[in-house]
């Protein structure tokens, strides 16, 4: 909803979100896959046949050995967080407040945030983009990450300081990022990220918005307030999302 809160007449207007079911279907199913390639060590498998090497066998962790930190506990967040889990995997969650009281899993707000990234082996950010979650994921929280460990990004690019997360890379050869959003998109020909083997770049395609079910969703909502007279903003103002 970014580019509709910056309109100057929006304040009083509610704001329907799309909500698309199928949408959170495959951030899940992107998510799981990174979460994969980073687990059974994919990557370095695919760089030691670019150069033809037969490596010998690597341990590659189970499930339960491994805390995925989902980073924004929304609609797409939440979801992605409770199929993860039923997986076996250790989840934990972030969220800027913590206001939850019957979850299945740990979640931790700001006052605890070094504790969520100290726990986490991947930390997934599925952050909003507002002035508050700007450069969220800079120097001072990847220096906090384990040194063994991957971000993936597919929120909102913003959250990343890019430049911080190119530094950050060139001292830590074994961290790991998958990044589906960038401060500025397409990715420009000359950026860093292009050339870290260690970096997995996809074009902001990690869910795309399904016609069919946005538009079923949105009839719905329609005749809702058609019976109702009502409509109740999906968006905080004050918040930005």
């Amino acid at each position: 909803v970014d580019h509709i809160l910056k309109l100057s007449n929006v304040k009083n207007l509610p704001i329907v979100r799309v909500k698309d079911p199928t949408m959170r279907i495959r951030m899940y199913n992107h998510v799981l896959s990174q979460i994969l390639i980073f687990q059974l060590k994919l990557k370095v498998f695919d760089e030691a046949q670019r150069k033809k090497i037969w490596m010998n066998e690597r341990y590659t962790p189970l499930n339960n050995e491994l805390t995925i930190g989902i980073m924004g506990l929304g609609y797409i967040g939440n979801f992605v967080a409770l199929k993860i889990k039923k997986l076996g995997y250790q989840v934990v969650g972030y969220k800027r407040n913590n206001l939850s009281k019957n979850t299945t899993f740990e979640i931790f707000d700001k006052s605890s945030l070094n504790k969520f990234i100290k726990k986490s082996d991947v930390i997934v950010s599925i952050l909003p983009d507002t002035k508050n979650t700007k450069n969220f994921i800079n120097t001072k929280f990847l220096k906090k990450m384990k040194k063994t460990s991957l971000l993936v990004n597919i929120g909102r690019g913003s959250a990343v300081n890019e430049l911080d997360l190119i530094n950050h890379m060139k001292y830590n050869t074994n961290f790991y990022a998958s990044l589906d959003v960038f401060n500025k998109e397409p990715l420009e020909k000359k950026h860093k990220f292009w050339v870290n083997k260690n970096i997995t770049i996809t074009p902001h395609v990690a869910a795309i918005t399904d016609h069919d079910s946005s538009i079923s969703y949105l009839y719905k909502r329609f005749m809702d307030f058609k019976k109702n007279k009502k409509i109740k903003s999906d968006v905080d103002i004050k918040l930005g999302y």
